[in-house]
């Protein structure tokens, strides 16, 4: 566990090691942080050095001013990350939100990546000639009515993640739920800020300039971001990978967990 200056604020990280081809995972919310990958992503480290961080104004990373959380500084951020490593290029790994950062890394610095797994996430607004966001599965009225109240602060977002967290699952009362976020530092201020950003946000008309070799995962039972969204990005990136996994949510690694690393490994070996 350490801690990078970066682009004026501190950004925590913990760095598996290893000699191998370094994978930066990069984690959703915003207002999270990437205790939600781990353990379960630790089994990448035999293949190559793993490397998880908090984004700025997330879980135990630095505090900045809310205005310098944008797609583009959280997609510098990760290149910065990867200057204070020493590394030139990576494979990226970005989930939900983080595949949103993971998009803009991958067309603000082609040059320090070198392949891009996204999972459970979309591509943003929409593009030039798209008439319709196809949004497969639509949230159930619970999770809409648990959502329509912002917390107003951390402890009250803490509070609301046991409410809304089942509704990410297909099956929640097979995955350790209150496990999983044991280990969660909550930050409202960044979840309210990312959402604002989001909005004026969106990658389709540029993703065909994505020219390394890309894979998109995604839970067909996602009631979040759906699985179409992975089709929208799979047809505009070129020689991109589509994987829909028939049992799970927004999770996969959680409820089909073999099958999606087997998934995630095969095609991470055929990388060479």
């Amino acid at each position: 566990m350490a801690t990078a200056a970066v682009n004026g604020t501190e950004l925590f990280y913990e760095d598996l090691g290893g000699s191998g081809p370094v994978c930066l995972l990069l984690h959703g919310g915003l207002g999270f942080d990437h205790t939600h990958f781990r353990p379960d992503f630790d089994a990448l480290a035999p293949r190559q050095r793993v490397v998880y961080y908090d984004h700025r104004g997330n879980g135990r990373s630095g505090r900045p001013p809310l205005e310098t959380l944008t797609m583009e500084q959280l997609a510098d951020d990760a290149a910065g990350l990867l200057d204070h490593l020493g590394v030139q290029r990576a494979r990226v790994i970005g989930h939900s939100y983080g595949g949103f950062i993971a998009q803009e890394f991958a067309l603000r610095h082609p040059d320090r990546l070198e392949a891009l797994v996204l999972i459970d996430t979309t591509p943003g607004q929409l593009g030039e000639g798209e008439e319709e966001d196809t949004r497969g599965l639509a949230p159930p009225p619970e999770f809409l009515a648990a959502m329509s109240t912002p917390p107003a602060n951390d402890d009250e977002f803490a509070a609301m993640g046991p409410k809304i967290m089942p509704f990410y699952f297909h099956r929640p009362e097979k995955v350790d739920i209150a496990g999983h976020m044991a280990r969660t530092i909550y930050s409202v201020d960044a979840m309210m800020q990312s959402m604002m950003v989001l909005a004026g946000w969106s990658s389709v008309d540029r993703l065909h300039q994505i020219s390394a070799p890309t894979l998109a995962l995604f839970g067909r039972r996602d009631v979040i971001t759906s699985w179409p969204q992975g089709e929208r990005i799979a047809s505009r990136v070129p020689g991109a990978t589509l994987h829909v996994f028939e049992e799970s949510g927004h999770f996969p690694w959680l409820e089909e967990h073999d099958e999606f690393f087997a998934v995630l490994t095969r095609w991470i070996d055929d990388l060479g």
